[in-house]
């Protein structure tokens, strides 16, 4: 009996497999399946690596890292807990060379350097490598090869770092512990310890990092060991997690979220095609019940009918994605992190599909398709034997197909969220967007049809047989204008950003940042700009501080949703003091303190920085500042706004807690040089190399690069819904093509022409095209404008250049298409009407 079903169900499949609408079926479950199977595999992959990464290339068993040195009693501590303990010291600095520059990270270390693994150098440019037992000695350093090219160097000759004078030996080439470099691609030199003490450099700004040897039960001894007397250090281990691998965990829940829209428009399209399937299958499920079949049967045959589908897609869909995920991989190592901060780091990526993986992917995507299949399933089981009587189509439940896809988008989301926050803004804008398009294609259609009742001709008419297909037009409109929007949101909108950051910076920071610099630099930069008639525009002091504790319990335990505060968090951050509130900020809630205030111990915390780790006034946050623990009350909440400059802090204290705490004091200032100056920046930090600069060029050119990276991600992004917004298109014709051949038919039984049938289609599709236009462009405009508003207080002034040639565009596509799809709805005739 079973085997008989098969036959039956697989007979079926076999008669519908060649019809246009199983064809479009199998394209959209075709390209949500590529996109599950190939994010799984990429993300497992990356995962994999890092893992091993982490085994390899730690250079210990266990890193321990903090700005300052262990005091006597720790180190004395964890040496107790340790096999062997070897220090490095790493600092950030500006080397020069004659009239070069170049920003770079100095690590010191001594004879007993490295613990674990090879130092590999060379003993010239483009020479064989060679492992070395130990590094520098006093008096030579060691440059990476793009170092040494930057300042134009030779092996052998004298660099001059402060008033040290170091000699160029060696060309580095690997680190036995670059993974803890893994955040960052800056430049690399390596020196002895004794040379960088002569520096004189603050002990707080150079990172101390402590590689230790240690067994399974030493390294789970100084886990404990740090949480309870250094939680403000940064610890990693070789059975720990690797550095990156939260941020890769983000990145994929954040393309998970994102892929709500591609399930959004596969939901569309599988609503059109079952619509259009309904009455076919309903009569076939007629005929087996008046055979004696019963309704379990009938609906164990569609189901089967359905798997037989679903299953043909697997080898090309495997093989497609295992494709894709190679070409990822190779587009991840030699595009996305040239020049970015994570570089480095997945360089040796090699392919590895995980069949399993695969496996699981497949479930889910046939666990998501089963859900979209209910409502046609759950119409069949309606079916009866009358319909071979009285053929009457029972309808798809319209509130059970959104039920459906509510629930696979829901679960895709929950999947996917790792932050609150983050899920409501991207889902909120998806929603937003949605709506929109909705809104405009009901509102364009109803007005249009209205309006145009008391005229006669084709484009009234067109207007309403419109707005009586309402719900395939509005599909069609969503498809391609979300499409449109996510182009349009890349192309033009954040280039225009980009554009006017660098013009509002300029106006009011000047086109030189100084991100850091100690009392001594910050005099001699004062001396040295008014020496040359260079103009400060800003000047605020701040101390370096660390969040580890939220109301008594430490921070990892606290919080432990992910988020970009939190990852921020868990380096130091700028602490600021001032009396009033800022000119660039605006006080949100609580009370900024009085400038006689005796308690000094409160907090004025960003709006952002609040909401993103879940913070309320009153909240007790337990800081780290210059090695000692101290507690503030949350007792205000402080926003940006613009016109005053753009340097801001996340936390703001009293000015009268100065009084309390011994820390290191620095800078943020902005200047304004010429174009000629910048060539006087070399003398500055001939004298000064740990004065931290960055000039507005500069910052612009990361923000282009990290465009580049994200409009080729979007775009490709956009392209699979582009691909699907098309299937949206193709099934929503197909579900009217009955309609609209009677349609036509009619229309010729008055003696017009199938010119006037092709004209009126045109019509059709030229309003679709210039509702989805409309839509895209003001949800761009509208992203724009309170992008805008927020940052800058200004107008946004789009490119009008672009949005006429994205008008044109969208119409002719759209138009194209359209007539294409209905070339076969316009072959009705008079002959078929009278058939019918």
């Amino acid at each position: 009996m079973h085997v008989e079903k098969l036959q039956l169900a697989w007979h079926c499949y076999q008669q519908q497999k060649q019809h246009s609408k199983a064809r479009v079926l199998r394209w959209v479950q075709g390209i949500l399946l590529l996109f599950m199977v190939t994010l799984s595999q990429t993300s497992a992959n990356i995962q994999a690596y890092l893992g091993l990464n982490l085994a390899n290339l730690l250079g210990a068993d266990l890193v321990l890292s903090q700005p300052r040195a262990l005091t006597a009693s720790q180190y004395a501590e964890l040496s107790a807990m340790a096999e062997q303990i070897v220090l490095t010291e790493n600092l950030t600095t500006t080397l020069t060379h004659n009239s070069q520059w170049q920003r770079a990270t100095l690590k010191a270390v001594a004879e007993d350097y490295p613990l674990q693994g090879e130092l590999q150098s060379a003993a010239y440019a483009g020479g064989p490598d060679s492992a070395s037992s130990q590094g520098p000695m006093v008096g030579e350093i060691w440059l990476d090869s793009r170092l040494l090219a930057g300042l134009g160097l030779q092996i052998g000759e004298q660099l001059h770092i402060g008033d040290q004078q170091l000699t160029v030996a060696r060309v580095l080439l690997h680190e036995p512990d670059r993974l803890m470099e893994g955040h960052n691609v800056e430049m690399r030199a390596l020196l002895h310890r004794a040379d960088l003490q002569q520096f004189r450099a603050a002990d707080d700004i150079i990172q101390h990092r402590y590689l230790v040897s240690a067994n399974a039960q030493q390294i789970a001894t100084i886990l404990q060991w740090q949480k309870s007397q250094l939680p403000a250090a940064q610890l990693h281990h070789k059975h720990g997690a690797h550095p990156l691998a939260l941020f890769w965990q983000r990145t994929e829940n954040f393309i998970g979220l994102a892929s709500v829209l591609l399930f959004f428009m596969a939901a569309i399209a599988m609503q059109q095609l079952s619509r259009a399937q309904l009455q076919q299958q309903q009569l076939f499920s007629a005929v087996c019940l008046s055979l004696g079949a019963t309704k379990q049967t009938v609906l164990l045959i569609a189901v089967l009918n359905w798997l037989f589908g679903f299953l043909s897609l697997l080898p090309p869909v495997l093989a497609l994605s295992a494709l894709c995920h190679w070409l990822l991989l190779q587009w991840l190592k030699l595009h996305a992190f040239a020049g970015q901060e994570l570089a480095g780091s997945v360089t040796a990526l090699t392919w590895q599909p995980d069949i399993v993986l695969a496996v699981t992917a497949v479930v889910a995507g046939a666990t998501i398709f089963f859900v979209f299949n209910l409502p046609l399933w759950l119409a069949l089981w309606q079916c009866s034997v009358r319909q071979l009587i009285q053929p009457q189509q029972q309808r798809i439940s319209s509130a059970i197909v959104l039920g459906c896809a509510l629930l696979v988008l829901a679960a895709v989301a929950l999947y996917y969220s790792d932050n609150a926050l983050l899920s409501a803004m991207l889902l909120g804008a998806m929603a937003i967007s949605i709506t929109l398009l909705l809104a405009l294609s009901w509102l364009v259609l109803s007005l249009g049809e209205k309006l145009s009742q008391p005229f006669s001709g084709l484009l009234p008419f067109a207007l309403y047989m419109m707005k009586q297909r309402l719900l395939s037009k509005t599909t069609q409109v969503l498809g391609i204008g979300l499409a449109a929007f996510l182009l349009l949101f890349t192309l033009m909108l954040l280039k225009d950003l980009g554009d006017s950051m660098t013009a509002h910076q300029r106006a009011h920071d000047g086109n030189l940042l100084v991100s850091q610099a100690s009392a001594t630099q910050m005099a001699a930069l004062e001396l040295w700009a008014a020496q040359h008639a260079i103009a400060i525009r800003q000047h605020k002091p701040f101390m370096y501080a660390q969040l580890t504790h939220v109301n008594g319990g430490l921070l990892s335990d606290v919080i432990q949703k992910p988020s970009d505060s939190l990852a921020t968090f868990s380096r130091p951050v700028r602490l600021h003091w001032s009396a009033a509130i800022p000119g660039n900020n605006r006080l949100v809630s609580g009370q900024w303190w009085q400038s006689s205030a005796d308690n000094w111990q409160q907090l004025s915390v960003e709006q952002e920085v609040m909401t993103d780790l879940g913070l309320q006034l009153g909240d007790k946050l337990g800081l780290v500042i210059a090695g000692h623990y101290v507690e503030f009350s949350i007792t205000a909440t402080h926003a940006y706004k613009s016109g005053a400059g753009a340097i801001t802090f996340w936390l703001q204290m009293p000015p009268a807690a100065l009084a309390h705490i011994s820390a290191p004091h620095y800078a943020m200032a902005s200047l304004e040089l010429q174009p000629q100056q910048f060539a006087l920046l070399g003398e500055l930090w001939q004298q000064h190399p740990t004065l931290r600069m960055v000039s507005l060029q500069e910052l612009t050119q990361r923000f282009d690069s990290s465009l580049a990276m994200v409009t080729q991600l979007i775009s490709a992004f956009a392209g699979l819904i582009t691909l699907l917004a098309s299937i949206v298109i193709v099934s929503s014709v197909q579900a009217v093509e009955a309609q609209e051949q009677k349609k036509n038919s009619i229309i010729l039984s008055f003696g017009l022409s199938k010119r006037t049938c092709l004209l009126l289609n045109s019509i059709e599709w030229l309003v679709t095209g210039a509702v989805t236009a409309a839509g895209a462009i003001v949800a761009t405009w509208l992203a724009g404008l309170l992008i805008y508003q927020s940052q800058f207080a200004l107008p946004y002034q789009p490119d009008f250049g672009w949005l006429l040639a994205t008008v044109a565009i969208i119409l002719s596509l759209v138009t194209a298409l359209g007539i294409l799809l209905s070339k076969r709805s316009l072959s009705g005739s008079v002959r078929q009407l009278l058939a019918e």
